[in-house]
């Protein structure tokens, strides 16, 4: 566009603060309008925020692409992608490195980076063909002056070439966009079997489990990496919609124990599972690898905050009499973390808790036959999982995975044992009942008649969650009001740091939305959870600019951007869990 070449030009060398001109400006290009939805106040401030917004007569998409919510998150995400490819290229996200204060600094032009997963974003949203694109922008800079040419570079040059090779139709490589979203749905249809066919997980035969390293996601590249494989006892086998066929092991709901030697893929397994509520990019590994939506782990959490919860089940006869069924405590011990854990997990409708003995409390998982002579039942407050797994899953509904390298007895409460060896698993259930028959545990039961009460609390946000803008500086930790720090390193299944940045603006509209506030915690999550999954709607400018909102901005409408990558509800349920200062209300 020559007017915001020409308007740059004009402020080149002035003043920093001249950039804020540009705020809420619109500029129309050939292919595109371009709008300042937000405009740094200095070089050192957060980045710029863009939005590009292309017709559909530009974009030329068929229709069949995004005639589902299901099409469209996986062509946005697709889209997403290319956008960040041709950025990367074309050296657009690189930062100039001048040393010194009079050094040109700034001017890299960026989109959110999607990970291995699939998943809906507010990088691209499109609405009727319509395509809407957000980038950040570090606008450049020469000590607190404007430095406008690498800007007029990046947005008239650049940009235009981005938006013609990566969001138009024509362009793209349609045999690519087509397998990526027929892989999307596919994954979608075989989670949505799981539970007619009583089945919490299937990982598919030739799937690649092991990822690259501790600090990647992307799957081992090694020649010898050990494809998966099925036992013939849970194979089970599926048609889906594009026609691909199937065939992988099924873990029935009910219990389930994975054992096996150390560095036998145990483990590995589990945390595959857990990626299962997930769909992946086609060539991860675990691309139709779906489990039960609502699955989530329990691990022990040292020093966790806890609001009102109902732990009685787990947890009674505390000294000084502590009330176990509105139990808080700002400094949780490892069992107690736990036994909140799978309770708050139950209470919003969880139907799949999943367990890594390596990251559980010894107390909380088994209490064994000596434990039970030296410490009797009256002096023990804590009634061990191994007691509470059979009512948890025959009453509650709740079916439980549980990797256990040490814990043989947990064998008697098992509907299902497989083996890891060498990385591929084995139906060992009828061996494991013999030799648990041959070496009875004579455990006493300790688990009463019932599983026992749940907790359904209403939930007031702490005040500080409203002050200021949060900040997300790694992808386990939420910080409010500059220094309430929130920490999320339990919620493992949690890939990026997009849907950290949402669950915090999901906390502050929790904080202020009176109806949320007389909800209760599960009903104002489904009832947020209905919201997102409505479609994007657009508004008309008084120039007739179309500017497109996603459902995930409607948490925080003041503040619109491309970087939120939506979450599931028991995400945001752990992490308001785990907020300090929240208080239980009637």
């Amino acid at each position: 566009s020559r007017d915001l070449a020409q308007h740059l030009n004009r402020i080149n060398n002035q003043n920093y603060a001249k950039y804020q001109e540009l705020l809420n400006c619109e500029y129309p290009f050939r292919d595109f309008t371009l709008i300042f939805q937000k405009v740094q106040k200095d070089p050192y401030a957060s980045a710029s925020h863009i939005r590009v917004l292309v017709k559909d007569t530009i974009t030329n998409f068929p229709q069949d692409c995004y005639s589902s919510t299901d099409r469209r998150i996986a062509l946005c995400d697709y889209l997403t992608r290319q956008v960040v490819k041709q950025i990367h290229a074309s050296k657009m996200d690189r930062q100039f490195q001048s040393t010194g204060w009079h050094g040109v600094k700034g001017g890299n032009f960026e989109m959110t980076q999607p990970g291995q997963q699939v998943l809906d974003r507010t990088s691209i949203i499109l609405f009727q063909g319509n395509i809407e694109a957000r980038f950040t922008f570090n606008l450049p800079a020469q000590g607190r002056t404007i430095a406008s040419e690498r800007a007029i570079e990046v947005l008239t040059k650049q940009l235009p070439m981005i938006v013609h090779h990566s969001l138009k139709f024509a362009s793209l490589n349609q045999q690519d966009m087509k397998e990526f979203i027929q892989c999307y749905e596919d994954q979608q249809w075989l989670r949505n079997q799981l539970s007619s066919k009583e089945i919490i997980a299937f990982i598919p035969d030739k799937a690649i489990l092991p990822r690259e390293s501790g600090v990647s996601d992307k799957p081992l590249q090694d020649i010898n990496a050990v494809k998966f494989k099925s036992p013939e006892s849970l194979k089970i086998e599926f048609k889906c919609p594009s026609g691909k066929q199937l065939t992988g092991m099924g873990i029935r709901q009910g219990i389930t124990m994975i054992a096996g030697g150390g560095y036998h893929g145990k483990s590995t397994l589990l945390e595959g599972i857990e990626q299962g509520i997930y769909n992946h990019i086609p060539g991860d590994g675990r691309e139709y690898l779906v489990c039960d939506p609502t699955l989530c782990k329990v691990r022990s959490e040292d020093g966790r905050n806890i609001e009102g919860t109902d732990i009685s089940a787990y947890i009674d006869n505390l000294p000084f009499n502590a009330n176990t069924r509105s139990f808080s405590s700002r400094d949780a011990s490892g069992s107690t973390s736990m036994a909140a854990g799978i309770q708050e997990l139950v209470e919003i409708g969880s139907k799949t808790l999943i367990y890594d003995e390596d990251t559980c409390a010894t107390n909380f998982m088994i209490r064994d036959q000596r434990m039970q002579r030296i410490i009797q039942k009256e002096n023990e407050p804590i009634t061990p999982l191994i007691y509470k797994i059979r009512s948890l899953y025959e009453e509650m509904g709740v079916s439980s995975i549980l990797v256990i390298g040490g814990c043989g007895d947990y064998v008697d409460v098992s509907d299902c044992i497989i083996e890891m060896r060498d990385y591929i698993p084995r139906d060992i259930t009828q061996f494991a009942k013999d030799i648990a028959s041959q070496y009875p545990s004579d455990l006493r039961q300790e688990g009463g008649e019932r599983y026992g009460s749940i907790a359904h609390r209403k939930l007031i946000m702490p005040s500080y969650t409203l002050e200021g803008r949060s900040n997300i500086p790694r992808l386990s930790t939420i910080i409010f009001d500059k220094d309430k720090e929130l920490t999320l390193s339990a919620v493992t299944s949690l890939v990026e740091r997009g849907q950290t940045q949402w669950i915090a603006s999901a906390i502050k509209y929790f904080s202020k939305n009176d109806n949320i506030k007389r909800m209760g915690l599960k009903d104002a999550l489904n009832n947020l959870d209905q919201i997102l999954q409505g479609e994007p709607t657009a508004t008309t400018t008084s120039s007739s600019f179309q500017l497109l909102t996603s459902p995930m901005d409607l948490t925080d409408p003041g503040y619109v951007h491309g970087e939120n990558v939506r979450p599931t509800i028991f995400q945001l349920a752990q992490a308001i869990n785990r907020l300090r200062g929240i208080r239980i209300t009637q």
